[in-house]
């Protein structure tokens, strides 16, 4: 598991995780894009890919159940309909005691 070091960090809260997470998807070689706007909200991160879009939803001590509802109630992928792309949400907790991934939930591909 991978975790951040305790003795460079400052805060431990959503935006923190999710800068590491963009920087190694990026470092990766993923096409990652952070804080992409929609009309009714802001997607944290999206990977578009040439067949398949991830979208993903961000909360450090909450739920990955709670990043997915977000994301339906805001309509994250309607963004992405007409482009024939299969679309998986990805809704991620962060844990700031455990300095990682504490849980995450991907919900099944929907073509838009």
């Amino acid at each position: 598991m991978l975790r951040s070091p305790y003795d460079i960090e400052t805060r431990r809260d959503e935006a923190y995780f999710h800068t590491i997470f963009y920087l190694a998807l990026s470092a990766s070689g993923g096409p990652a894009q952070s804080s992409v706007l929609t009309s009714r909200g802001r997607i944290d991160m999206v990977m578009s890919l040439p067949h398949h879009i991830y979208i993903f939803e961000f909360k450090c001590n909450q739920s990955a159940a709670s990043a997915l509802q977000q994301m339906h109630a805001q309509g994250y992928a309607e963004r992405y309909q007409g482009s024939g792309k299969p679309v998986t949400l990805i809704g991620v907790n962060f844990s700031s005691e455990l300095r990682s991934v504490a849980e995450w939930i991907a919900e099944p591909e929907i073509v838009l």
